[in-house]
């Protein structure tokens, strides 16, 4: 049992008469806690108790919190309370991004503290890259500051620390590096997808349309026929409420797109119901990328893809258009790819166009005799005032 060293350090248990599990007490900055451990065992209680006096002291537990409790109803409303003002796809990425990774962590009130934000950053960034936890900060930066403005009644005023400077994290090892696709590479894939899978679904205009017009898989889920597309039409209307962030805009089709979609379209209601293309996608791929690459390939490199072409021929601003991004920063950040064929083909045409040859740069047709001339001091003379400066020489046009 822990020995109360008075009210410097150290802790000291007890036994709850009504239930017979152990309380901890100890004092932080002359404050008497009092904490459950939650087991009636004397060896659990003894390791709860330092675990639970070791958080409160190093400030990974708040002392005096203004509200004990489990966190999840708090942020529950805050979720409900932000429904309806932002776009569903932000939305969905937030309650995400709290259920997995945020609540398993700050499940308790208390347990929110910025000594504890920052082992969670150390812990994330051993798994997941930078930007991944950047994104994560944002949520609960937004729920911290939604909270305090509520009062005491909800969690005390925080500032939610920042990244360290010169982390980078770690690069997923999921084979995603692996699977950038040629634009060649795309089109061989579609001629060798079937028109249907064995269930019946129509995978082959499911990728025809990822490839020809970067569109995210969970929006060609919710197309409809007539309120997206129509037959004969030349244009595929996405509306707000299928985005996912929430950017409704009108996109030409290509022949090969039209002609996929004209195919299959009913005539009213879903055109695609939501199916697993997986498996026949990959198999068709597999004679063309290999095994090793097929084995990570989905419609989002088609998308990648896509809209890397856009941007090489049109620019940024056309593939956040087609990409459904309100700003560029995004497309060029994540979307658009270097590739190595690209890569090649602007230094192949860098060579041929014979810019560099011995003799054609740009001023070599000037002698060191007429540059030595120009720099003496017999053409030139000094001004004598409280600026000097070069003159021309004697009868020139600027001497008058």
């Amino acid at each position: 049992m822990g020995k109360r060293k008075g009210k410097r350090g150290g802790f000291r248990l007890r036994k709850d008469p009504r239930n017979g599990n152990y309380i901890c007490r100890f004092y932080v900055n002359g404050i008497e806690k009092k904490l459950s451990t939650r087991t009636r065992d004397p060896r659990e209680a003894k390791v709860r108790a330092a675990q639970l006096y070791a958080e409160a002291v190093s400030g990974r537990r708040a002392v005096d919190p203004a509200k004990c409790g489990d966190l999840a109803p708090i942020v529950a409303e805050w979720l409900a309370d932000m429904e309806g003002t932002v776009s569903h796809g932000y939305w969905n990425g937030c309650e995400g991004t709290w259920r997995v990774h945020l609540l398993p962590r700050f499940s308790r009130i208390e347990l929110l503290t910025e000594a504890s934000c920052e082992d969670y950053y150390r812990a994330r960034l051993r798994k997941v890259s930078r930007a991944t936890v950047k994104k994560e900060r944002a949520t609960l930066v937004r729920f911290v500051r939604w909270a305090s403005m509520r009062g005491r009644d909800y969690l005390a005023p925080m500032d939610v620390p920042s990244l360290p400077k010169k982390a980078k994290g770690t690069k997923a090892l999921d084979g995603r590096d692996k699977t950038h696709v040629t634009r060649a590479e795309v089109l061989a894939i579609l001629d060798r997808l079937p028109e249907r899978s064995r269930a019946g679904h129509p995978v082959k205009a499911f990728a025809t349309l990822a490839a020809e017009l970067g569109i995210r898989r969970e929006t060609m889920d919710k197309l409809e026929v007539p309120k997206h597309f129509e037959p004969g039409t030349e244009f595929l209307r996405l509306s707000a409420d299928v985005d996912k962030e929430g950017n409704g805009r009108p996109l030409w089709l290509s022949p090969r797109a039209r002609a996929a979609l004209e195919a299959i379209a009913p005539a009213r209601g879903r055109i695609f119901s939501g199916f697993h293309y997986l498996k026949t996608f990959r198999t068709a791929a597999r004679g063309i990328v290999g095994e090793e690459r097929a084995r990570h390939l989905t419609l989002r490199d088609l998308r990648h893809r896509c809209l890397t072409d856009i941007a090489e021929r049109e620019g940024l601003a056309a593939a956040a258009y087609v990409g459904g991004h309100s700003s560029t920063e995004m497309a060029g950040r994540v979307y658009v790819s270097p590739q190595a064929d690209s890569a090649e083909t602007a230094l192949r045409a860098r060579a041929r166009e014979d810019r560099f040859k011995p003799g054609t740069e740009p001023g070599t047709d000037q002698t060191w005799e007429a540059a030595a001339a120009i720099l003496s001091q017999d053409s030139w003379q000094t001004r004598r005032d409280s600026n000097p400066r070069p003159l021309p020489p004697e009868g020139s046009a600027l001497s008058s």
